[in-house]
């Protein structure tokens, strides 16, 4: 069996999306990613019943593709992909750093592990410097509103259901992916200048909690924002 074949749908659409994003294309259109997961796995995005000479394929299924996106659990509710406009999609910085370990099995190549991407830590470094964190270091919670909860998270007040479940995995997902980085390897990484380290992770942790907690009547009313399109 090789490789290719064991991944799951949703991973094998995460490479397809890495793919348009190597070759330039960062934010792709959802056809664009219909077609990208056809090219690079025919046979789970094809449409069956029209088969050239090879045996392969020969039109993709955007039924097939759109179904990951927009059905009950589409891979954006996983925190790998965001919508970013009309019918316009990238991967997230958890997306990229998962579709980049998946690259690296599939060919066998190496991969530094004690090393954040530049995706991820460039997300940190929005995360530290935060209005949310710098208040709740500095005891101001009086001061706190939903739009610094809102730029936290990377959402705005108005915001779907799917992009706000999305936001806070990728969120999640990041600071997991930190957090081992920094066990691994014992160090810690520079963000503007500075160092940051497993204490830093927490603090993050901490702010995303109690933004949950104070804004609870606010991200209730997003979680109604149920209507979604391409």
């Amino acid at each position: 069996m090789e490789k290719r074949d064991i991944l799951s749908i949703s991973e094998k659409l995460i490479l397809a999306a890495y793919d348009l994003e190597e070759s330039g294309r960062r934010p792709f259109s959802a056809e664009d990613l219909v077609v990208s997961a056809w090219r690079k796995f025919p046979d789970a995005f094809g449409l069956a019943g029209y088969r050239d000479n090879d045996g392969r394929l020969s039109y993709p299924d955007s039924n097939r593709v759109f179904a990951e996106i927009m059905g009950s659990k589409p891979i954006r509710k996983q925190g790998l992909l965001t919508k970013v406009g009309i019918k316009m999609y990238q991967l997230t910085e958890a997306g990229r750093e998962h579709a980049r370990l998946l690259s690296s099995r599939m060919s066998e190549a190496s991969i530094e592990k004690a090393a954040l991407s530049r995706d991820i830590k460039q997300e940190l470094k929005r995360l530290f410097t935060s209005k949310a964190l710098e208040k709740i270091k500095n005891n101001r919670l009086a001061d706190l509103t939903f739009y610094d909860a809102c730029a936290f998270w990377g959402i705005s007040p108005r915001s779907s259901a799917i992009e706000l479940e999305g936001r806070i995995a990728n969120f999640k997902k990041i600071t997991e992916v930190a957090r081992k980085v920094v066990q691994k390897s014992l160090a810690t990484f520079e963000h503007g200048g500075y160092t940051f380290g497993s204490q830093d992770l927490d603090a993050l942790l901490e702010v995303h909690e109690k933004l949950l907690q104070r804004f609870q009547e606010e991200i209730q009313i997003i979680k109604k924002r149920t209507d979604e399109r391409l």
